[in-house]
């Protein structure tokens, strides 16, 4: 399932809110503690936050800012790296991300041809995954308990043997996450009858549609529903809720009940269960949002005085692989993106998606060690449940692979813009073992479909941040391999082992080098500095 930002998915403050919505006038005060309080940034700062230094701007950014006035200054680099962006979609005409888009050279756009003989027609920027046996792309999927259960049912009804990989401990595994689901598609769906009651009544009270906070406090009515409405929207406002996050919370709920977790809903029902030959070359569409964020943290065009700072502009290009959908990814669709990565000239992978059960992780854990074998990096996103990951299944992960596979494997959970004990974002997963390196990745600024910018937040964040770092790095030192390149980020990054920070999640505090395998927080300024030492 996409990684998307903390306070609309997966988070258990999206659980509580509707219950404790309805069960206590008085549960502002018992969330208090949950509201951000990392230190308010210059609009200036924030937006570029994580291309900063500590130095500029007292948080651990990676100091990319510094790379390119200092470092570099005008300097080209030897080797465009291309990062394959595997995600929702990528709205490749966006005016931030155009220039940076691989182009398979080899390919005649629209031709109806096969010309570079690669098996994929007319894949000029990358390739879709993500289509029924109509050859319709896919936007809504289960999650993967939904797919594991409903498989388990119709065997058990045609009294079929399991496969091998449908074990009492998966089935155990899907039953809790579906079980879990449930629970929060409830709390969600009695948020969102108390959310859509206050919305209504601040809308008729205000007189606006597009309301604000401050509107709500200022409605001159002393009313038993107003003076709801203005207890509830304040306790918003503390904990840092839009009321754009309100509407995604509110549609949560039918998401659930539509698609993660319903057993008549299969949109790839028909399709094979092995092989590559399927998809086509649409890489944006309804659902790139997400996909396309992540593509603007890396290479978004540093030099038009527009919108966001890409991390790499001008060292690297953007593969568009589009495999997740609004639901978990399906793992042959995940191995058949990595592998078209690895054969059609990406340097690096990114990965900002997860899920707790992956019944087909070997076909993962094979393309992933091929991919390795061809010298590519793979960057994985943590996950965004607040939990210790050595500990809770996430899935892509390292265990499977080869020696050459985990070391060319980093894991990234995710800062938040602060320098105190709140570093490690509160959604972030953790893990002495699982988990490499952290990188900026709470309220990152950049692209979305349509010329739009925004703010999100999540691992899905820090770990192109993290691409965005290893794409600069190598655009300037070619000559380095993955493994290399992966010693090089880990060696070089902001040592911060001793330095007292909270669980992510949690009041406990504990040294960071309890939280990630290095202890240490990703530093392009850093990076550049040591090559030049070796």
């Amino acid at each position: 399932m996409l990684l998307f930002e903390a306070q609309t998915r997966n988070m258990k403050l999206t659980i509580s809110l509707g219950l404790l919505l309805i069960a206590s006038a008085s549960f502002g005060q018992s969330l208090q503690s949950t509201a951000k309080t990392t230190k308010k940034l210059k609009p200036e700062v924030k937006k570029e936050w994580h291309n900063l230094s500590f130095k500029d701007a007292k948080v651990y950014g990676t100091g990319t800012d510094q790379v390119y006035s200092e470092q570099l200054a005008g300097a080209k680099p030897k080797k465009k790296i291309v990062v394959a962006v595997i995600d929702s979609g990528v709205d490749i005409e966006h005016e931030d991300l155009s220039e940076s888009i691989w182009t398979n050279t080899n390919e005649i756009p629209n031709n109806g041809k096969d010309d570079d003989q690669n098996g994929f027609v007319d894949d000029v920027h990358g390739w879709n995954f993500l289509v029924d046996s109509n050859g319709q792309n896919v936007i809504y999927d289960n999650m993967e308990a939904t797919r594991v259960l409903r498989l388990s049912k119709r065997l058990k009804n045609e009294q079929k043997p399991y496969p091998e990989w449908l074990t009492e401990e998966v089935l155990t595994d899907a039953v809790n996450i579906y079980n879990e689901s449930s629970e929060e598609m409830s709390g969600l769906g009695q948020f969102s009858l108390v959310y859509n009651k206050i919305d209504s009544t601040a809308k008729a009270a205000t007189g606006k549609e597009e309301y604000t906070y401050k509107d709500v406090k200022n409605i001159k009515d002393s009313s038993e529903d107003i003076k709801k409405a203005k207890r509830i929207f304040s306790v918003f406002k503390t904990l840092g809720i839009e009321q754009s996050d309100l509407e995604e919370m509110d549609s949560q709920a039918d998401k659930y009940a539509a698609y993660w977790l319903n057993f008549d809903f299969d949109p790839k029902a028909g399709m094979p269960q092995t092989g590559s030959k399927y998809g086509n070359n649409h890489y944006g569409g309804e659902h790139a949002e997400h996909g396309t964020h992540v593509a603007g943290i890396i290479a978004s065009t540093r030099d038009n005085d527009k919108g966001s700072q890409g991390v790499a502009y001008g060292a690297a290009e953007i593969m568009v692989l589009r495999a997740v959908p609004d639901g978990d990814e399906r793992d042959l669709d995940v191995a058949n993106a990595i592998r078209y990565a690895a054969d059609n000239g990406a340097n690096i992978i990114n990965m900002s998606f997860g899920k707790g059960i992956s019944p087909d992780k070997r076909l993962v854990y094979d393309a992933l060690n091929y991919a390795a074998s061809k010298n590519v990096l793979i960057v994985h996103a943590a996950g965004n449940d607040s939990e210790d990951i050595d500990e809770a299944n996430n899935y892509p992960n390292d265990d499977g692979l080869t020696l050459q596979g985990q070391s060319s494997f980093l894991c990234i959970g995710a800062l938040s813009p602060t320098k105190g004990k709140k570093i490690t974002a509160a959604f972030s997963n953790y893990g002495t073992e699982s988990v490499d390196i952290f990188a900026p990745g709470e309220d990152i600024y950049s692209t979305l479909p349509g010329n739009n910018y925004g703010f999100r937040s999540g691992t899905s964040m820090a770990a192109p941040v993290a691409c965005g770092v290893a794409a600069l790095v190598w655009s300037m030192n070619p000559e380095l391999t993955a493994l290399q390149l992966q010693q090089l980020l880990i060696k070089s990054a902001t040592d911060l082992s001793d330095k007292k920070v909270l669980i992510p999640g949690t009041k406990e505090k504990v040294a960071f080098k309890t939280l990630c395998k290095s202890g240490s927080v990703i530093n392009a300024y850093s990076a550049l500095n040591m090559i030049r030492t070796l």
